[in-house]
């Protein structure tokens, strides 16, 4: 009886432990990234565009347009522009030439 009771106790154990170790890995896997990968789109701020691509929205054929969302993947920035009812993408290189 007492050899019964030392294995279970050994197989609760080990099973706490490995429910632990995945509960771990688990939580990593719902945190945020902390880097972008290839193809991966992530949010941003306006003012996080790099200036060239700012740079880029001031000519004349964006006169007019509002950023309504910003998005970088790699080295590729992704903007949203609205202007009134119409919205349209475009899609800048980080030195801000226009990429389609």
């Amino acid at each position: 009886m007492k050899k019964v009771m030392i294995a279970a106790a050994a197989l609760l154990s080990s099973v706490a432990f490995v429910n632990a170790q995945n509960a771990t890995e688990s939580d990593k896997a719902v945190a945020a990234p902390t880097e972008v990968q290839q193809g991966e789109k992530v949010k941003i701020k306006s003012e996080e565009l790099p200036e060239a691509v700012k740079k880029s929205l001031e000519a004349q054929e964006y006169r007019g347009w509002m950023i309504s969302s910003a998005y970088k993947a790699g080295d590729i920035y992704e903007v949203e522009l609205k202007n009134g009812a119409e919205t349209k993408t475009v899609k800048f290189s980080k030195d801000g030439k226009k990429v389609d």
